[in-house]
């Protein structure tokens, strides 16, 4: 059989191998899927993650009012999230952080936005950003996987 190969944690498109399964396990939906499509899927953990275009949405619905995603976008009452993943906090160019988001010093990934998106003034007290968080677990999934690719592109 050929199996995609997933990548923990990154989105891209799928490589396809040869692989000689040690049981006569049936190939779960994503790989069916990712076997006719040649597209791109998220993994986060080992698990799909978000849906970009469910992402977007909730983007536009809880983010868009404060936050662009575009190359060169302009600051809003946020900063302008491109590059964000990889990112420590607190360094968008040209954007006044508080001095809470600029000493937490963590790198944005996967995880840390996890955590960051279900309260963000739990996550950075003292933070400037008046959002109460998402607390949907697959909701943030989805806005994580947007912003996986919105960002980067």
């Amino acid at each position: 059989r050929i199996l995609p190969v997933p990548v923990n944690s990154v989105t891209f498109f799928h490589r396809f191998v040869r692989v000689v399964p040690r049981d006569r396990r049936k190939q779960s939906a994503v790989q069916r899927e990712a076997l006719l499509f040649d597209c791109p899927v998220t993994y986060y953990q080992g698990k799909k993650m978000g849906d970009v275009e469910k992402g977007k949405k909730v983007f536009v619905q809880k983010c868009a009012q404060c936050h662009t995603v575009e190359k060169g976008g302009k600051h809003k009452v946020g900063p302008n999230l491109h590059g964000l993943m990889g990112r420590k906090t607190g360094q968008a160019e040209g954007f006044s952080y508080t001095e809470a988001n600029k000493s937490k010093g963590i790198v944005w990934t996967e995880d840390t936005l996890m955590e960051y998106l279900e309260n963000p003034k739990k996550y950075i007290p003292g933070t400037k950003m008046i959002f109460a968080g998402i607390k949907k677990k697959p909701e943030r999934a989805d806005l994580i996987a947007y912003l996986k690719q919105a960002t980067s592109e």
